[in-house]
């Protein structure tokens, strides 16, 4: 990881290179049709990803379990958010953390039990992730604190 450039593992991520005509097109197809929400957020965002298993999973997971590291890196992931939230309205709402941390915990129920989309239909896929961050989006609504 350490020599891997951010641009290489986008490139990795998403099959084009950083910048390419049609690298944005590409990475929403590829992550609204992966075969799991877990293999849709490792292509999500390739460049927030890559810091985010640089500077938070990498060295969690050197000192926790790598389930609770996972968790912890999608719950720090949205912290991030609500900070970034905070600046632009100057007002704290605290949305993105619980919504990151039910998607969290869906990543690591999908690993654990093995939960993959099959079909290979692109519409069943994009349907199928985009129930999952409306319906966690949805619940974290109701985990306010």
């Amino acid at each position: 990881m350490q020599s891997l450039s951010w641009r290489d593992y986008a490139a990795r991520r998403t099959g084009l290179p950083v910048g390419s005509r049609g690298e944005l097109r590409q990475n929403l197809y590829r992550s609204f049709t992966a075969s799991s929400f877990g293999r849709f957020w490792q292509i999500w965002n390739p460049l927030f990803g890559f810091y985010l298993q640089l500077w938070l999973y990498r060295p969690l997971q050197r000192k926790l379990p790598q389930s609770l590291a996972l968790w912890l890196t999608f719950v720090g992931n949205g912290v991030l958010h609500d900070a970034v939230t905070l600046l632009v309205r100057q007002d704290f709402v605290w949305f993105f953390a619980p919504w990151f941390g039910l998607m969290g915990a869906y990543v690591l129920a999908e690993k654990r039990f093995g939960l993959r989309l099959r079909s290979g239909r692109p519409t069943l896929a994009i349907c199928y992730h985009s129930s999952l961050l409306a319906g966690t989006a949805l619940l974290s609504t109701l985990v306010r604190i």
